[in-house]
């Protein structure tokens, strides 16, 4: 997204007026995700996509129209009719595409140049960050720059609405989800009509640390880096921890794990994937990492050496049987993987589960549903 967002600088430091398309909704299947962006230029030197063919179509008139008047423009893109035997494409639902003007130059509009360069230090900095758009109401089209620990920058024009949208917009925000924010109309906030906010969620790309650099490690870098992860790889062998191995990866550690593991830096956009060449060194690594505000650890292992591990770390190191129902062991979710790369794939999956809060269950669940139980006979 940030590679949107430096074109639309480089336009607007040009002094170029472009439009600006965002899917803000979706129903039904759609050829791109809510919150793809679409710059659309008059000269035709557009950047990015919407989706393509005649609902993109639809868009690009529209944006002309918006470049024109200045006057931002909702336009619903309908594919429920183009599903045929004839059509090439398998799309067959609503998209609703918001489009705005945004003019360049430093001299009439400075605020937008002055947002996007808010937010794109931001994103670098792997801060997160957000932006709330009006996109219907008498405001359509002002926008803020929401973070969660700083007052926004921008004014949204909704008089007395505006905290509680700002507040709305920092929770989507922990979330990391884009979504449409909708207010009906009330007597004693202003606007008085209602009012559809969009906030696009720019959160740092989640970091996965992949501890091994055995033959599961290779797909799973891959399939990591192509899921848009910053990928890190450790291992205490530069035979396994080298660059020809993993050229995806952001960063490949040729160091010992233990003490690595302790000195890495950790937060909750952080997933940790143990698969070490022994269990030894992924039980060692998983005390490093257990007490730390990570979103996701994963330890390999079968269902037997996973209870017999937990066992023994509870028994002789007297760690609190709680702090396991955080670890995902064993890991991944059930394809009836074999080989390395679907292995992988499992582990990906269950990655992508957590980070998107999806509904699917964990090969690990039936083991901590079990551990629950056994606590509350206890208890």
């Amino acid at each position: 997204m940030d590679a949107i967002y430096a074109k639309l600088n480089d336009f607007m430091e040009a002094d170029e007026t472009v439009a600006v398309a965002t899917i803000i909704d979706i129903k039904g299947s759609v050829p791109r995700e809510v919150g793809a962006k679409m710059i659309i230029h008059p000269l035709g030197r557009h950047v990015g996509t919407v989706g393509g063919g005649c609902g993109e179509a639809d868009v690009l008139r529209a944006a002309l129209d918006v470049i024109q008047t200045g006057e931002p423009a909702t336009v619903r893109v309908d594919l429920t009719e183009d599903v045929s035997m004839q059509t090439l494409g398998v799309c067959g639902g609503i998209m609703d595409v918001f489009v705005e003007r945004v003019a360049g130059g430093r001299g009439e509009v400075t605020s937008p140049l002055q947002r996007i360069a808010a937010l794109r230090r931001s994103v670098q900095a792997r801060e997160p960050v957000a932006l709330a758009t009006v996109v219907s109401g008498p405001a359509a089209g002002r926008e803020a720059v929401v973070w969660l620990d700083r007052p926004p920058q921008g004014d949204l024009g909704l008089g007395d609405l505006a905290p509680q949208v700002i507040a709305d917009a920092q929770e989507v925000l922990r979330g990391r989800q884009h979504k449409l924010l909708r207010y009906p109309a009330t007597s004693n906030q202003l606007p008085a009509s209602s009012v559809s906010v969009f906030v696009e969620v720019q959160r740092r790309a989640p970091e996965l640390i992949i501890v091994g650099g055995g033959h599961i490690a290779v797909p799973l870098a891959e399939m990591a880096a192509m899921c848009d992860f910053a990928v890190t790889v450790l291992d205490d062998r530069s035979s396994f921890a080298n660059r020809e191995r993993f050229p995806t990866a952001q960063k490949v550690v040729a160091a010992p794990l233990t003490e690595t593991m302790r000195d890495l830096s950790m937060d909750s956009d952080t997933f940790i994937v143990l698969v070490t060449r022994g269990h030894s060194h992924d039980v060692e690594c998983l005390l490093e990492v257990l007490d730390r505000p990570v979103a996701y650890i994963g330890m390999i292992g079968s269902q037997r050496r996973v209870d017999a591990v937990f066992e023994l770390l509870e028994v002789e190191m007297g760690i609190d049987p709680l702090k396991f129902d955080r670890v995902y062991a064993p890991i991944g979710i059930a394809i009836g993987a074999h080989t390395p790369a679907e292995i992988a794939i499992c582990i990906m999956a269950e990655v992508i589960n957590v980070l998107r809060g999806g509904p699917a269950t964990s090969i690990s669940e039936k083991r901590r549903a079990r551990d629950r139980r056994r606590r509350g006979v206890q208890e």
